[in-house]
């Protein structure tokens, strides 16, 4: 609406007002006064009305009354404008608002799912963890056994019949381990009769070793059958500490053309291979 146009519909407005109240107004400077400190107040209906007031009082003041009126009525439209300008910021921060608000629910329920799939990925990897921490312990279990099982073939590698061990050569095993049996030594003492075949193993120290002995008759058999694996052998008897009577020893032949075992007087010189037990 034309700032002129509201000034006339006000002007009339406050004409009527203006007999009403100018008679509570004793002359013009004071009802001046009045106006301007309602106008100071804010208070710009009750300054009109005195303004007016004024006029009544001092018709020749019309023109500053006029100025006053239209500086009033100027200052209503300016806070008419401001609470318009106001009232749209209002709606502008709302609408800002209600958007911020539409992202801040929509972000919220974004991150409400990526929690549930976090959880979700957390049962998981629990899950996972557990599976591969039970993996894991049954990894080492099996590590264990094949560490202990390839100890036990290096242990038994050392001891497989024919290899040199403990100063000599391996013959024999008393038990499926490896880890008993029977040594012998690389290579004859030389020709002996039964007693001296005896005593001379038992005092033998050989590679560092004392506990040397003339073979059994069980233990000789056995040494016949690996003969080319630890080899040195002559093609003649050999002595066994078993004794066959109280002049008479059993004996072993190497040679293929004569009786494999026998036994004979204890006086008579034969071969000595001396032996060992591990």
């Amino acid at each position: 609406m034309p700032v002129v146009k509201m000034n006339r519909i006000f002007f009339l407005f406050f004409s009527i007002i203006f007999f009403v109240t100018a008679k509570a107004q004793n002359n013009y400077t004071e009802a001046i006064k009045q106006g301007d400190d309602a106008f100071a107040n804010g208070q710009y209906k009750t300054a009109i009305n005195k303004y007016f007031a004024a006029e009544a009082f001092d018709p020749t003041k019309k023109d500053v009354v006029t100025g006053k009126v239209k500086l009033t009525f100027d200052k209503i439209d300016a806070l008419r404008q401001d609470a318009i300008a106001s009232k749209k910021d209002a709606v502008d921060a709302l609408e800002e608002a209600q958007t911020q608000k539409k992202f801040a629910d929509s972000a919220l329920i974004e991150a409400q799912k990526q929690k549930e799939l976090t959880e979700v990925a957390l049962e998981e990897t629990n899950k996972q963890k557990l599976l591969a921490d039970s993996a894991l312990k049954e990894a080492q279990i099996q590590k264990n056994k094949a560490d202990s099982s390839f100890k036990n073939l290096q242990e038994l590698k050392k001891t497989v019949i024919g290899a040199k061990y403990e100063g000599g050569i391996v013959f024999y095993w008393n038990d499926k381990t490896g880890k008993h049996g029977l040594i012998a030594a690389e290579n004859d003492l030389g020709e002996f009769n039964w007693q001296q075949a005896k005593d001379t193993c038992a005092n033998l120290s050989l590679n560092g070793y004392s506990d040397w002995r003339l073979p059994t008759d069980d233990e000789l058999d056995a040494l016949y059958a690996n003969r080319n694996v630890v080899g040195g052998f002559a093609l003649a008897l050999y002595w066994t500490s078993t004794e066959f009577t109280e002049y008479k020893a059993f004996c072993h032949s190497f040679d293929y053309s004569i009786m494999a075992d026998n036994y004979n007087l204890k006086t008579l010189k034969y071969h000595v291979r001396p032996v060992r037990s591990f």
